[in-house]
């Protein structure tokens, strides 16, 4: 009968793959969404103002008052982002009396347009580079997507990724 080794290195090592496996499986979570979330559904919809991703001007939630928002964020380095971007590009473009404002989180400018440019982003786009705004509204990880009614209440919260149907949901109750 083999006798197991009396050496911790190997739980530790088990240990931190199993950490790290953690941190995967939680999606694409990154350091510093950690700020006390004072948007929760039922709520007022934070108020922001962040740098237009094109660095003209600002991305605000005041400038949509009376008009459904779906508040997105998103980074270029997040798959499960990736993976739901053509779906909020077509409904964006199909929905226009809805509107939709994508908030790169967390990302180098440069690298949040060229993901932008990659998927054809129409829509508005701004960078909370320190998660500030993410925290705001309860994001420990990307993607988190806000529906915000006419009247700013934040309606629900979709933490991962949004799919079509979700949005489609958002769009039929809002009109």
């Amino acid at each position: 009968m083999r006798r197991l080794s009396s050496d911790p290195m190997p739980l530790r090592l088990i240990a931190a793959a199993l950490a790290a496996l953690a941190l995967m499986v939680a999606g694409c979570s990154e350091a510093g969404l950690d700020s006390a979330p004072t948007g929760e559904p039922g709520g007022p919809a934070p108020a922001f103002s962040v740098p237009a991703l094109s660095g003209e001007g600002r991305v605000t939630l005041a400038d949509h008052r009376g008009t459904p928002v779906v508040l997105n964020f998103w980074a270029s380095w997040c798959g499960p982002c990736k993976k739901e971007m053509p779906d909020l590009v077509a409904f964006a473009e199909e929905h226009p009396d809805v509107a939709v404002i994508g908030l790169a989180v967390n990302d180098a400018p440069a690298d949040s347009r060229r993901f932008a440019e990659r998927y054809r982003v129409g829509y508005e786009l701004g960078i909370d580079r320190r998660a500030d705004v993410a925290g705001e509204y309860g994001a420990t990880g990307l993607p988190v997507t806000v529906f915000v009614d006419r009247e700013g209440q934040i309606i629900s919260t979709q933490f991962g990724s949004v799919t079509r149907p979700d949005l489609e949901a958002f769009a039929e109750s809002m009109a």
